[in-house]
């Protein structure tokens, strides 16, 4: 994507994208809410910086896992617990 695409995309000058992604500055709450919301990014890495990432493949599950309703996620948390202690008892 481009600075210019970006910029279209949060309204916002192509110079401002550049001064964010060049220069360091930091965007406004606003433009970082923009951001977030719709490319999906997870605002813990930016707070809590030295809880360590997520592995890429945790940060796809938090995404999957915050589409899904009730039901789903109970389905989801079943299934961990299986496979939990199936590791457990030494069966996987």
């Amino acid at each position: 994507m481009t600075q210019e695409q970006l910029a279209f995309i949060i309204d916002r000058d192509p110079r401002t994208v550049m001064y964010h992604e060049n220069d360091g500055q930091h965007p406004s709450l606003n433009i970082f809410y923009q951001l977030v919301t719709r490319f999906d990014i997870s605002v813990d890495q930016f707070f809590y910086p030295d809880k360590g990432a997520a592995s890429g493949c945790k940060s796809r599950i938090d995404v999957m896992l915050s589409s899904m309703d009730e039901k789903d996620l109970r389905l989801v948390e079943t299934i961990i617990r299986a496979i939990k202690d199936a590791k457990e008892t030494g069966e996987v």
